[in-house]
């Protein structure tokens, strides 16, 4: 299967007919919900429809998204077009992973994290590149599915199959994906359940506080060089690495996926633009612990 590309998320394992393909199912509040695909692999656009209805239910919002099938969007994108919010998915994309992944809940997953991307604002500006922004995503897909009844190893099993090992321009790797996953999932557990909310404790040791321009989202430098993402309803999630560089300008690299910047001996951090010329992007600070 070829790989996922731009906003696009994960899958779940289910025995396959799709002469009655049932796509969304839950038992929240005694109700039950059923959704019919074609005989064939493949989701037109009333099936999408009525999916992103049942995600956005789970949220207690209603649905104002314009769902259509477009054939020259490569995977599946959210963005804003005039007054509507858009969720455009390619139909070969969406066939070829409910092909692969051999169960219905993987279109349902694709269009959970799309939806994610309006609510949380990430398509205000469409052309940013904060791996945060994929994650809490991710995180949304992981608990609309545990609420829609899914188990959590079938919540992570279409990014085991088609996440990438090593990220992309836009996405974080495989395994910080699958844990932004699991949290989710466990959070929505653990509401479903009535547990109590337990305080966070933070068990890891952070050096620095990462802040990007432009990016809302928090990132951390740990002890052991790992750049993560995390916030006060999460674990951190490692994404990215940060090392000591030779003698010269700068005393370090951040790096993640394709990304790269460099930070000076004031914390200052800088990348460097396409005619050489370094730009300033951010700062780090040390970490202080609540």
């Amino acid at each position: 299967m070829a790989k996922v590309l731009p906003r696009t998320i994960v899958t779940v394992r289910g025995e396959r007919n799709f002469r009655h393909m049932r796509i969304g199912v839950s038992l929240i509040a005694g109700s039950f919900f059923m959704l019919q695909l074609p005989a064939q692999s493949r989701m037109n656009e009333a099936a999408a429809k009525e999916a992103v209805y049942l995600i956005v239910r789970q949220s207690g919002l209603l649905a104002n998204f314009v769902v259509r099938e477009d054939d020259k969007v490569p995977t599946a994108v959210a963005y804003i077009k005039g007054n509507e919010r858009v969720i455009a998915y390619n139909p070969a994309f969406l066939s070829a992973l409910l092909d692969s992944a051999r169960t219905d809940w993987s279109a349902v997953s694709v269009l959970a994290h799309e939806i994610a991307h309006h609510l949380l604002g990430h398509t205000l500006d469409p052309d940013a590149v904060h791996p945060g922004d994929e994650l809490a995503c991710d995180r949304y897909s992981g608990f609309i599915l545990q609420r829609m009844g899914v188990s959590l190893s079938d919540a992570q099993v279409a990014m085991e199959v088609a996440g990438d090992v090593h990220g992309t321009l836009r996405h974080p790797p495989r395994h910080a994906r699958l844990v932004a996953i699991r949290q989710g999932w466990e959070d929505a557990q653990r509401l479903a359940s009535g547990a109590a909310e337990e305080p966070y404790v933070v068990e890891r040791a952070f050096r620095y506080v990462v802040r990007l321009a432009g990016d809302p989202n928090t990132y951390f430098v740990d002890a052991e060089g790992c750049l993560v993402w995390f916030n006060d309803h999460a674990e951190p999630i490692e994404f990215g690495a940060f090392t000591r560089l030779a003698e010269g300008e700068f005393m370090h690299e951040l790096t993640w996926q394709e990304q790269s910047f460099v930070v000076d001996g004031r914390n200052t951090i800088w990348r460097r633009a396409a005619h050489g010329m370094p730009l300033q992007v951010g700062r780090m600070e040390p970490y202080a612990r609540p």
